[in-house]
């Protein structure tokens, strides 16, 4: 018996190749933007832990700051402190002569001490000895390594120059080697790289007698050694030694956020594909009702069907489980640029052209997708046993429990939407528990869904009551088959609804953005200032040039900014330092403040704080932050929170007057130029440019407001193609239902067209009834979308980055969704409604 029962399986699945490949799609689709999610998140941060390693080799901490370290400190460490495992570095960005816009990373290293480190430039390099050429960078005059990849692209080979421009001006370097990759990462990861003799880049760039960081290698578990404490014991109080493991780890906790509501996004493509796998593996058992009737009436038990279904959702979850894995790595390599850009654009730099594939992402997944593929059958696996093979023979009696069904859905759904209120309520700052609430609200909706359906069907069926027999069908065969249609329409409208809350939120945000970025534009230009703060004579320069701008004709004020980090005794502190005007007050949007706030800035040692600094370190005004000087500890008072969106982790801010009191003076990053009433800009812009020299760029503040919401659009593209995808999954789930469809009514089409009704006039029907199925799933996704766009804003967002946001209502967005919901249930229709309505009524009336 089982042995004909796995036969009648096998051929009733070939029979239905539609059915199957449907079944396949959903799981494969619910799968593949679960793994493609994770794989590119994954893949971008380990892009920019594997740049860290590539620099660091076997290092396990680091000392530095942004000003950079007196090479001093590295001499006393080895010698008077006898700290043996430690390697001197010195990084600076340069640009080649040619093209100042191409930034290569100029790295200095001491090669006697690098070789215990094992950095990736110890690779064994191409057509040479490593200890050859690493002995060659302590020789040879501007004698540089660099990657293959590099070397592609300079167009150049081992005894060749190039020239490059750093802050002390042009000078040409020399290839000794060049750096042998293991593999397409380390090649990435080396590209755009140059390595040379510590000496040689202090040469270059100015940097003399300083270093950017100094590297230690400490065994494991040393850190509370004596080793680390004298080490600790030789640091001004400034300074603090990190683990590169917790500098590794405080990255991905920066992006914790971004990284949740990402994989947020596939889940929902995962539910809506839950949806879907339903609908499929149900009509799977649909078909076969008269099987399962005819296999019961012969003695076949309800543990045997519930064990045949069971096994062959098994079969095809671990199919479209590997159908999705597969599709799920093309998905993941088409999103890393767009994950990786907006790392890049909020966070860290990353690379963008490696999909690195971890194991366990591709378990995690297939487990995900089977388990939810079992879960998804076991309503239809049961529905099949729970039927006497009297009522499985009898197609008319299918939706007689249909009514039941859909009252324990409403009751259940209320119960979820309570429930989901319940933990977005309690969870407090936690994100995690923040989404789930919002997937419980999602499911708890869908599965008001057919209800909502039946509610909807009787308040139409009135207004066509006076209407012919076709006017009338529509609204009749929704509900008469609402455990099927019903189906459908969640999955629809779940995905709708989360298109309208996504559009309505990314709206409200688009608009809250811009509104900061005018008002906090209050400048006419801006000049933008790079190079290393340690450079010598930077901080004069940048005074003279800030001077020099100043006595142009045309020119009322100006401002300045540094942006850095200041030690505290949690760890650097990001912080902006400003030399503000009147005028500059006007461009921060302050949300709380203390009396005099302003000229407390000035005078005091007072500070202001962001609004997603303050929320993420839970501070309010009055509160204090301690920083670690080189004189001592000073304590700063928060004297204002104020509105800022350029970084979900926030940063303080300082005036320049009270940073110059304990800490030197490194120079600016920016300058703010506020132009006379009457004064020409495109002349003044002129005037400027002609006083900047190389690495000194001037922008408009129009240029910069839409450079900044370019960055912005980038950032979302990531979201809308998710979005795109959960859409994709639904309208899937709508055609597979509507196609199934038709076998179910194959005698109520064969009635129709017995007693008269033209092919053209069921198609017409047909369609009618599936925009009418697009229309109710739309008009019920508007409230749920509008409530996920509020709990998107004002929770999630809120805890996610500490911002908060103003509601932007957009009716155009409810239209669009409105129309999505329609087209898509319409376009689905399409197909199934011409098949239909080329059937044979003879053939149909022999079903039942």
């Amino acid at each position: 018996m089982a042995g004909l029962l796995r036969r009648s399986s096998r051929n009733h699945l070939f029979r239905h190749p539609g059915q199957l490949v449907l079944a396949l799609l959903g799981i494969a689709l619910g799968v593949a933007v679960v793994i493609a999610v994770d794989l590119a998140l994954d893949s971008a941060f380990r892009s920019f832990e594997l740049a860290g390693e590539a620099v660091s080799g076997r290092a396990t901490h680091v000392i530095g700051e942004d000003e950079g370290l007196d090479e001093r400190l590295y001499t006393r460490l080895r010698v008077e402190q006898g700290i043996r495992n430690m390697a001197p570095l010195i990084r600076d960005d340069v640009a080649l002569a040619q093209d100042s816009d191409d930034r290569y990373t100029l790295y200095g290293i001491d090669p006697l001490i690098e070789k215990d480190f094992r950095a990736a430039w110890q690779k064994q390099p191409a057509g040479g000895d490593s200890g050859r050429l690493l002995r060659k960078l302590l020789t040879e005059p501007n004698g540089v390594l660099i990657g293959e990849r590099t070397a592609r692209r300079l167009n150049a080979a081992a005894g060749d120059t190039f020239p490059i421009r750093t802050a002390t001006g042009l000078h040409v370097l020399t290839i000794i080697g060049l750096i042998e990759a293991p593999d397409a990462v380390a090649e990435q990861l080396l590209d755009k790289v140059i390595v040379a003799d510590i000496a040689t880049v202090q040469e270059l760039t100015g940097l003399y007698g300083r270093l950017s960081r100094i590297e230690l290698m400490l065994p494991e578990g040393a850190e509370q050694g004596p080793v680390p404490e004298r080490i600790r014991r030789a640091l001004p109080a400034s300074l603090r030694i990190a683990a590169v493991e917790t500098l590794a780890q405080a990255a991905r906790e920066m992006t914790e956020a971004f990284s949740v509501n990402l994989k947020a996004l596939g889940l929902l493509s995962l539910l809506v594909g839950l949806f879907l796998i339903y609908n499929a593996m149900l009509f799977l058992v649909v078909q076969r009702r008269g099987l399962i009737g005819i296999l019961r009436a012969l003695g076949v038990t309800r543990r045997e069907i519930f064990g045949l279904i069971l096994q062959e959702a098994l079969l095809l979850a671990v199919t479209g489980t590997l159908l999705g894995t597969l599709a799920g790595i093309g998905i993941g390599g088409f999103l890393l640029p767009s994950v990786s850009a907006t790392l890049s654009s909020v966070y860290f730099a990353t690379g963008s052209g490696t999909l690195l594939i971890a194991p366990e992402q591709i378990f995690k997944a297939a487990a995900l997708g089977i388990g939810a593929s079992l879960l998804a059958v076991l309503p239809p696996a049961f529905e099949a046993t729970q039927v006497s093979p009297a009522a499985a023979l009898t197609r008319s009696r299918l939706e007689s429990g249909s009514k039941r069904l859909v009252r324990l859905g409403l009751g259940l759904g209320l119960l979820l939407i309570a429930s989901g209120l319940t933990v977005i309520e309690l969870s407090e700052s936690s994100i995690r528990f923040s989404l789930a609430g919002i997937f419980l609200l999602m499911a708890g909706f869908a599965l008001l869904t057919p209800a909502a359906t039946l509610g909807m069907m009787k308040g139409i069926g009135r207004l066509v009551e006076s209407r012919s027999i076709i006017g009338r069908l529509p609204v009749r065969l929704i509900s008469a088959e609402i455990s099927r249609t019903g189906i459908a329409m969640a999955a629809l409208m779940i995905a709708v609804a989360a298109t309208i809350g996504m559009d309505l939120m990314i709206a409200s945000f688009r608009q809250t953005v811009s509104d900061w970025i005018r008002t906090s534009l209050q400048g006419d230009l801006y000049v933008t200032l790079t190079g290393n703060p340690a450079a010598p004579g930077k901080a004069a320069k940048n005074r003279e040039l800030k001077a020099a701008i100043q006595a142009l004709p045309g020119v009322d004020v100006t401002s300045s900014v540094l942006r850095t980090s200041l030690p505290a005794p949690t760890g650097p502190v990001p912080a902006t330092v400003f030399d503000l005007t009147a005028r500059s007050h006007a461009g921060f949007l302050l949300l709380q403040a203390s009396d005099s706030a302003w000229e407390r800035f000035e005078l005091e040692p007072a500070i202001l704080v962001t609004e997603a600094f303050a929320y993420h370190h839970r501070l309010k005004l009055g509160d204090t932050l301690t920083f670690l000087t080189p004189t001592g500890h000073v304590i700063y008072q928060v004297i204002g929170i104020y509105a800022d969106y350029s970084g979900d982790r926030g940063h303080i801010a300082m005036s320049r007057r009270q940073y110059l009191r304990h800490w030197p003076d490194p120079g600016f990053t920016g300058i703010g130029v506020y132009a006379r009433r009457e004064a020409d800009i495109t002349g003044l812009e002129k005037s400027i440019r002609r006083t900047l020299s190389a690495g000194q760029t001037l922008r408009s503040a129009r240029v910069i407001y839409e450079a900044s919401m370019h960055v912005f659009e980038q950032t979302f593209t990531i979201t809308e193609t998710l979005r795109g995808l959960a859409a994709g999954i639904a309208m899937i789930g709508v055609f597979g239902a509507l196609t199934a469809l038709q076998l179910e009514r194959a005698r109520q089409i064969g009635i129709l067209r017995a007693i008269g009704l033209t092919p053209g006039q069921l198609y017409r029907l047909i369609a009618a009834e599936t925009g009418l199925m697009g229309l109710c799933a739309g008009l019920f996704a508007l409230p749920v979308g509008g409530l996920v766009a509020y709990e998107l804003i004002f929770v999630i967002y809120r805890r996610s980055f500490g911002w908060t946001m103003a509601f932007h209502f957009h009716p155009e967005i409810l239209l669009y969704g409105l129309l999505l919901a329609f087209g898509a249930a319409l376009l689905a229709g399409l197909w199934p409604a011409r098949k239909m309505a080329r059937i044979n009524p003879a053939e149909a009336l022999r079903t039942e």
